[in-house]
């Protein structure tokens, strides 16, 4: 059963999907609190219920904002789908209910003039515990089986209609121009392997006279993107990630999207699950 919580993960990212979650769910928390007065909460509101029920719905948006995006923004390594894992995600899960339960505490305190004191914080985090931690845990469990199993079934099927592709005419070339003045590069397609993003720079693996070889140049990986020619078969496959999908040998699934094995090369390319549709209508257009 613990081998389940080091399965990959989509991680959490700094986009505006998080934001709608954070958004969301503090509305969500707000109206549960309005309507159905959980746990027999009652604060001295002073007449203002909406005001003040609300802002409880504001504490867990504040939260969810620092958890699910200022902490993916400031820490990118770690909160990256190549490290992140389904454990990591149960213990944020944990955390997130932490803080959200600990502000609350402090604010219904202070709503009824209570000083803080310990006993009265962990009746608040029972609360939220019952109330967060298992639907949430549950929630992340079966969203974990579904995208693990959905992925999987797309690499099954791609596989299957999958044939050998028809190599690039030798003579196809593509010339790039890097960030640094006067400076490019050339490269014959059918030796790439994969490009990698670091930052303003970006890695080139190629095969060079039967030998791999990896070589930096000072260019983003969009502009590389960009100044690739029509019809080739380097295809962008992941924020990070830039493929030849004539170089696939193999293709596997699991909950953060697909992974591609190239022909000799020990690395396996992940396909993220907003780039699957692009690599999945390739070998579709080309089988």
């Amino acid at each position: 059963m613990s081998r389940i919580f080091i399965k990959k993960y989509p991680s959490p990212r700094p986009v505006l999907k998080s934001l709608i979650i954070a958004v969301s769910s503090g509305l969500f928390i707000a109206l549960f609190l309005l309507y159905f007065e959980p746990f027999n909460l009652h604060l001295n509101t002073d007449g203002n219920k909406v005001f003040h029920m609300s802002f409880f719905g504001c504490i867990t948006t504040f939260v969810l904002l620092v958890f699910l995006y200022v902490f993916p923004l400031l820490l990118p390594n770690l909160f990256s789908d190549k490290n992140w894992k389904l454990g990591y995600q149960m213990i944020l899960n944990m955390l997130i209910i932490i803080a959200i339960a600990a502000f609350n505490s402090i604010y219904s305190n202070y709503m009824n003039s209570i000083p803080f004191d310990w006993d009265s914080y962990w009746l608040i985090l029972s609360r939220t515990f019952v109330l967060g931690i298992l639907p949430i845990a549950f929630i992340t469990f079966v969203d974990y089986y579904q995208k693990a199993k959905l992925n999987h079934s797309v690499a099954i099927n791609i596989l299957k209609n999958k044939k050998e592709i028809p190599k690039a005419p030798k003579e196809a070339t593509h010339q790039i121009s890097t960030d640094l003045k006067n400076q490019s590069f050339s490269f014959i397609e059918n030796d790439f392997n994969y490009a990698i993003s670091d930052g303003n720079y970006t890695d080139i693996c190629f095969l060079d006279e039967n030998t791999l070889k990896r070589v930096t140049y000072r260019v983003t990986l969009l502009s590389f993107e960009t100044q690739l020619k029509e019809a080739s078969s380097l295809i962008r496959c992941h924020r990070s990630y830039l493929v030849n999908l004539n170089k696939v040998k193999n293709i596997s699934g699991n909950a953060q999207g697909l992974k591609l094995e190239l022909i000799n090369q020990s690395e396996t390319i992940p396909v993220s699950r907003n780039y699957i549709p692009i690599v999945k209508q390739f070998f579709q257009k080309n089988s």
